[in-house]
C-alpha cells in the first residue's frame, strides 16, 4: 500500500476516534450537563485545521486522479467531493454556535446538540463511504506513479495532534486522548 493511502487510512481511525470523543460530549450536553467547551473547541478545531486543510484536500486530489485514470461509479467520488465542502461548513456552523455558548448567547441546546449530531453522522457515513468503496477503487485503478503525483501535489503538514503533537495548542484535547491510552 502506498504511503499515502497509509496515511489517509490511519487519518480515518483517528478521525473516527474523535468523532466518538464528540459523540460522548454530545451526550454530556443533551443530558443538561456542562461538557468541556475547551475539549469541544480544540476538537472542532483540529478537523478545521488538520481534516478540512490537509486530509479532505489530498483526497480530493486522490479522487480526481481516480476519475482522470478512467475510475468506475463517478457519483462516488463526486459525491464525496461535495461533502468535503459541506463538512467544513457544519463544522463552522456547529464552532460557531459553541463559541455562542461560552459567550452567553442565548441559544437552544437541543439546536445546538442537533448541529453537533448532524456533523458526527455526516462524518460517520462519509468515512465509511470512503473505505467501503472509494478507496478501493482508487487502490486498484491508480498506480505507483499516479500516487506518487497525488503525493507531490497534496498539501503537507505534520499531523498537530497524533503526528508532531502541539499540546499547547490542543491542550485539552491532548490531554483527554493522553488519558484515554492510560487507561
Amino acid at each position: 500500500m502506498h504511503p499515502l493511502m497509509q496515511r489517509l487510512a490511519q487519518d480515518h481511525v483517528r478521525l473516527a476516534r474523535l468523532l466518538d470523543l464528540l459523540s460522548a460530549l454530545l451526550d454530556r450536553f443533551r443530558d443538561g450537563q456542562e461538557p468541556d467547551y475547551d475539549l469541544f473547541c480544540e476538537l472542532l478545531e483540529y478537523m478545521d485545521t488538520y481534516a478540512d486543510t490537509i486530509h479532505h484536500p489530498t483526497e480530493d486530489l486522490l479522487f480526481r486522479r481516480a476519475l482522470d485514470q478512467g475510475a468506475e461509479n463517478r457519483d462516488i467520488f463526486e459525491v464525496l467531493m461535495r461533502q468535503h465542502s459541506v463538512v467544513v461548513q457544519m463544522n463552522k456552523r456547529f464552532r460557531r454556535s459553541l463559541d455562542g455558548i461560552a459567550h452567553e448567547e442565548v441559544l437552544r441546546r437541543d439546536e445546538v446538540e442537533s448541529q453537533g449530531r448532524e456533523l458526527v453522522t455526516t462524518l460517520h457515513l462519509h468515512l465509511t463511504l470512503e473505505d467501503a468503496q472509494a478507496f478501493p477503487i482508487a487502490r486498484a485503478r491508480l498506480d505507483t506513479a499516479d500516487w506518487d503525483a497525488v503525493e507531490a501535489l497534496a498539501p503537507r503538514a505534520d499531523d498537530p495532534l497524533f503526528g508532531t503533537p502541539d499540546p499547547q495548542r490542543f491542550r485539552a484535547l491532548f490531554r483527554h486522548l493522553s488519558e484515554q491510552a492510560q487507561d
